[in-house]
C-alpha cells in the first residue's frame, strides 16, 4: 500500500477462474503472469487453491484481473464470492479429464450470477491425442447448449507450450470491457480483510458499482458506522481514485480488520436500506421445497436464509433471513444446501413493501419484465400516504430523475419534485379529511402549507399547497393574506393576523400558567404552523411580556414575578430552597422545578450550595 505510483487511466478486465480441481486453474495464471496462488502453507502444502487468489496481467493500457476460485466441492463458498462482478468467466477443463462435477457448477453458478461471456482453455492438451481434443470440444459445446444465451471461445493450451500461452494472452487482451450501469454511488463488498504491518486495516473487493476516490466517507451498511479512507490501492498501484469494475484495496483508519467481515457491504450513507428479507425471481435446478431453509449468497455475504414461494410454479419467492440484507434490483444470488447449487436469480425488490399477496406478485410481474411504469402504478396502490423516490436507485436501479418522469406519466399521480415523492388519488382524500377535522375542532384555524406538513410529515408542502388552492378554487375555503381559512372564520380582514396570532398564544400561555407547554406542542394544539408561531414569540419575547427560561420554556413575565417572590418567601421562612420543599409548595414536573430554580441564580443575592438555594 506504499507504493507512490498512480494509476493512468487504463481499460480494465476482471477475470474470473474457473473449473474443476487439478485442471490447471492456479499454474495457467503462473504461467500467464508469473503468480503463483497458492500462498498459504496449507496450499502448498495441499497443492490446490483453498480460498480466493488475486492478480493481475498489464498490456499497456490495458488491464486484466484475475480472481482465481477454488476448484474444490467443498470450497464453492469461496469460488461464489471470487464470481460477483467480474466481466468475463475464464473456465478452465483439463483436457485429460473432461468435463467434471465442478465444471459444470461452476457454470451453472456463472449463468446464474448473469455472466454470458466465457473463455474455455482446454488445459493439458500436451497429454491427449487430437482425437481426444476433438471429442472434448464436443463435450463443451454439448455443455453450453444447456445454457441459453452463453457465449465461448475455445482454446487449447499447455504450460509447457509458450506458443498456446501467448495466444490465450493474446486473446484476453483483445477482449472488450463490457458496459457497466454506473449508480452515482459506489457498493463494494468485502473479500478479504486483514492488517499490514505499519498500515493497519486493508480490505479488497470488487468496486461493483460507482467510483471511489480517497476523499468519500464510507459507510460500512452491516456495522453502520462510517470508516476513513487512509490510501486505496488498485492493482498493486496507489490511486486517488479507483473506477467502476476494478479490483480496490482499501486502507481503513480508526478499525481492526477483525471488525470487518467477507460479505459485508461498504458504499456512500443514506442510498441503502437494509431489510430481513427480499423479494426475488428463482430459477431452480433442483426442487426446492418452500419454507426450506437453504444457504443465500449475495455479493460476498453468504448467510442461511428460508425460501417461500409466492406463486404456484415457483419463480417468485421472498427470501427471508436472520441479518439485515443492502441489496439492490436486479442484483444476483445463488442457493445452494451442503452439497450442490440448487439454484439462484436476481432481486427483483430489495425494499420491502406493505401489500396484499395479489398486489405483491403483479408488482414482480411487472419488475421481471422491467416495466417501472407498472410497478410505480402498485406502489402508489400499497403506499396511502406516498411513495418516496429518493430509494429508487435501490429499488428500481434507475436515477431519481427517470424515477421522476415515470411517475408523472401515472394518471392522477401528484409528484413533488422537491421532496422527490409521488402522491396517489387516495392521498389527496386524506389531506382534505384532515383539513376539514382541524376546522371542526377550531373553525377560526389559519392553514398552511407549512401547517400541514408539520401536522403530519408525510404531506410535503408543495402538496399540500396544491390541495388547499384546490379547495380554494372549490370555494371550500377563502384567502387570508397569506392563509387559506375556512369561509366561517370569525377574522375580518380589517384585524390583521398577526395580532389575532399575538393575543391568541399570549392568552393561551398566560392560562396555563407555571406549567406552559413548549412552543411546537402550544402552536399544534392551536393550529399555528412554527414559523408564524415563532415569530409572535419573538415579539412577545422583545417586549418582555414572555421570558425564556430554557429551549422549550417560555413563562409570562407576570407569573415568573409571583413564582420568584413564592420562592423568596420560602428561603425566608425555611432557610432554604431545593427541588423537594418547592414541589411541597408547587406540583410542578421536575423539569418545571429545576428551570424555576436555576432561574433563581441570576439573582446577586443567592446563593446555590449543592442544589439548595440560600440568601447570601
Amino acid at each position: 500500500m506504499r507504493i507512490t505510483q498512480r494509476t493512468t487511466m487504463q481499460t480494465h478486465l476482471i477475470l474470473g477462474t474457473m473449473g474443476h480441481i487439478d485442471h490447471g486453474k492456479t499454474s495457467l495464471i503462473a504461467a500467464l503472469n508469473g503468480f503463483w496462488g497458492d500462498g498459504t502453507p496449507s496450499e502448498k502444502e495441499r497443492g490446490i487453491t483453498l480460498d480466493l487468489s488475486f492478480s493481475n496481467l498489464t498490456q499497456r493500457d490495458k488491464n486484466i484481473a484475475f480472481i482465481d476460485a477454488p476448484g474444490h466441492e467443498k470450497l464453492v463458498k469461496n469460488m461464489i464470492a471470487g464470481a460477483f462482478g467480474i466481466d468475463y468467466a475464464l473456465l478452465v477443463i483439463a483436457a485429460n479429464e473432461g468435463v467434471m462435477p465442478q465444471t459444470l457448477e461452476h457454470l451453472r453458478i456463472a449463468y446464474l450470477l448473469g455472466i454470458r461471456d466465457f473463455i474455455v482453455v482446454l488445459s493439458k492438451c500436451d497429454l491427449v491425442k487430437n482425437t481426444t481434443l476433438k471429442k472434448r470440444e464436443a463435450e463443451i459445446a454439448m455443455l453450453f447448449s444447456n445454457f441459453q444465451g452463453l457465449k465461448y471461445r475455445l482454446l487449447n493450451a499447455s504450460i509447457y507450450d509458450k506458443t498456446s500461452i501467448e495466444t490465450l494472452k493474446s486473446t484476453l487482451f483483445s477482449l472488450p470491457k463490457l458496459k457497466r450501469e454506473n449508480l452515482g454511488f459506489f457498493r463494494y463488498y468485502i473479500d478479504r480483510s486483514f492488517s499490514i504491518k505499519g498500515l493497519g486495516c486493508v480490505v479488497s473487493g470488487t468496486l461493483m458499482d460507482g467510483d471511489l476516490s480517497t476523499q468519500d466517507k464510507i459507510w460500512c451498511c452491516n456495522l453502520e458506522c462510517n470508516l476513513n479512507i487512509k490510501d486505496i490501492q488498485s492493482h498493486n498501484k496507489n490511486t486517488k481514485i479507483a473506477y467502476n469494475g476494478v479490483r480496490v484495496a482499501i486502507n481503513l483508519q480508526g478499525i481492526s480488520h477483525h471488525q470487518l467481515k467477507r460479505g459485508y457491504l461498504l458504499t456512500k450513507k443514506g442510498y441503502l436500506r437494509g431489510f430481513d428479507r427480499i423479494e426475488v425471481e428463482l430459477e431452480s435446478f433442483s426442487d426446492v421445497q418452500h419454507n426450506s431453509e437453504t444457504m443465500l449468497y449475495l455479493g460476498a455475504l453468504r448467510t442461511t436464509c428460508r425460501v417461500l414461494f409466492l406463486d404456484s410454479n415457483k419463480k417468485f419467492a421472498t427470501l427471508k433471513t436472520k441479518i439485515p440484507l443492502f441489496s439492490i434490483f436486479n442484483e444476483r444470488f445463488i442457493l445452494r444446501d451442503d452439497t450442490q447449487t440448487l439454484g439462484g436469480g436476481k432481486v427483483l425488490s430489495p425494499i420491502i413493501d406493505p401489500m396484499k399477496k395479489s398486489q405483491k406478485l403483479e408488482y414482480l410481474k411487472f419488475l421481471s419484465n422491467g416495466d417501472f411504469k407498472g410497478a410505480f402504478s402498485i406502489l402508489l396502490q400499497a403506499h396511502k400516504k406516498g411513495v418516496g423516490l429518493i430509494g429508487t436507485m435501490q429499488r428500481f436501479r434507475i436515477p431519481q430523475s427517470k424515477a421522476l418522469a415515470i411517475a408523472k406519466e401515472i394518471p392522477h399521480c401528484f409528484v413533488c419534485e422537491k421532496a422527490l415523492i409521488a402522491y396517489p388519488k387516495h392521498t389527496r382524500a386524506l389531506v382534505k379529511e384532515m383539513i376539514a377535522k382541524i376546522l371542526a375542532k377550531n373553525p377560526n384555524a389559519l392553514l398552511s402549507a407549512t401547517l400541514l406538513h408539520q401536522k403530519q410529515n408525510f404531506i410535503a408542502e408543495e402538496f399540500a399547497f396544491d390541495v388547499l388552492n384546490e379547495l380554494l378554487a372549490q370555494k371550500m375555503l377563502r384567502k387570508l393574506e397569506s392563509f387559506f381559512v375556512s369561509p366561517k372564520n370569525s377574522l375580518q380582514d380589517t384585524k390583521s393576523v398577526e395580532d389575532y396570532l399575538y393575543t391568541t398564544l399570549y392568552n393561551a400561555l398566560h392560562h396555563q400558567g407555571y406549567a406552559p407547554l413548549a412552543p411546537y406542542n402550544l402552536y399544534d394544539s392551536l393550529d399555528i404552523d412554527r414559523k408564524s408561531g415563532d415569530a409572535i414569540f419573538k415579539r412577545l419575547t422583545n417586549e418582555k411580556k414572555i421570558l425564556r427560561l430554557s429551549h422549550k420554556l417560555f413563562v409570562c413575565t407576570e407569573h415568573l414575578t409571583k413564582l420568584l417572590e413564592l420562592m423568596r418567601t420560602i428561603i425566608k421562612k425555611e432557610g432554604y430552597l431545593d427541588l423537594n420543599n418547592l414541589k411541597s409548595h408547587l406540583n410542578l414536573s421536575r423539569k418545571y422545578l429545576i428551570a424555576y430554580l436555576d432561574y433563581l441564580n441570576h439573582f446577586e443575592d443567592i446563593e446555590n450550595d449543592n442544589g439548595k438555594r440560600r440568601f447570601k
